[in-house]
């Protein structure tokens, strides 16, 4: 009886930590809280599944190793698509800064010079004319986000973005007093939600990497449930399973990933990255995030 309680208890507390970041974090409308709220009381119950037990780790494939490990390879992309979308990134971020970038390397020199680690990034725009857009709707990815969030197509919304992170000699500066998502911390960004990334710039070690603990989705236990940065030190104590895995690979390299395992970007030492990021939800939280749009229902071909 003494676990059970406890067990609740710890349960309880996440759950509230959450909800009450959610709406901290996005001004979500209070009747999609106390749905948020309610959702996650039920889950241990059978009665509704949440982002972080989606479905058993059966079967083959991306959506069975990232139901059992929180991550998995995708197939990566081509020098030619990764040259365009370079390309685009470099037209793109020259408007957010209100300048002109010869090329990724001169972007890259000049945010060095602004002492900035994680600047500003591009946001899919939700139009045809926006590369991230199309990736967004490519049917690779949004088949793959429906299969493992159990969802039809149609219920989808997505959001997308690039940003990059920089390798600094000085101190830094910060955006806003953001801490630039190095620190371990899992993602509460829907009900239910995956995200998929692909490098691209050659990362390996040091060079902005990302890491992951594999399996930590599956394991919350009531001192890591407040939505909090933590050092792998008080996660490998409470979670003595985990293993860290280092993601790195060469520009093209994309992967999938359930955030909510204790997850962080990690500070350039060698290189300067630049990521594409792919987030797609169940509609239920269609006004959480005023950048994300619906997917087309029907088959989106390939972009070119």
């Amino acid at each position: 009886m003494g676990l059970f309680v406890k067990r609740l208890f710890g349960h309880l507390y996440q759950v509230v930590s959450e909800s009450a970041y959610a709406v901290l974090k996005s001004n979500v409308r209070f009747p999609v809280a106390c749905n948020f709220l309610a959702m996650r009381l039920l889950s241990p119950f059978g009665i509704s599944r949440g982002w972080d037990r989606p479905g058993e780790a059966t079967g083959q494939g991306p959506v069975a190793q990232l139901r059992a490990d929180g991550i998995a390879p995708l197939e990566p992309l081509g020098e030619n698509r990764v040259a365009a979308l370079r390309r685009f990134f470099c037209d793109r971020i020259g408007d957010v800064d209100g300048c002109a970038y010869a090329d990724l390397d001169d972007y890259f020199e000049r945010s060095r010079d602004r002492k900035i680690q994680r600047p500003k990034g591009v946001i899919a725009t939700g139009q045809s004319d926006c590369a991230i857009t199309r990736f967004l709707f490519e049917d690779v990815y949004v088949d793959l986000a429906a299969e493992f969030l159990g969802v039809d197509r149609s219920r989808l919304i997505a959001a997308g973005s690039m940003d990059t992170l920089i390798r600094l000699d000085e101190p830094k500066a910060r955006i806003s007093g953001y801490d630039d998502a190095l620190e371990f911390h899992r993602d509460i960004d829907s009900y239910r939600f995956v995200k998929m990334f692909v490098y691209l710039t050659d990362c390996a070690v040091n060079g902005g990497h990302h890491e992951i603990y594999l399996q930590s989705h599956r394991h919350t236990p009531a001192v890591l449930g407040p939505i909090a940065r933590y050092t792998d030190q008080e996660i490998e104590k409470a979670i003595p399973q985990a293993r860290i895995h280092r993601v790195v690979g060469k520009a093209g390299y994309a992967f999938a990933e359930n955030t909510y395992a204790f997850h962080r970007g990690t500070k350039p030492l060698t290189g300067d990255r630049l990521i594409l990021n792919l987030q797609y939800m169940e509609d239920t939280f269609l006004d959480y995030y005023k950048t994300a749009f619906r997917v087309p229902a029907q088959a989106w071909q390939a972009a070119a």
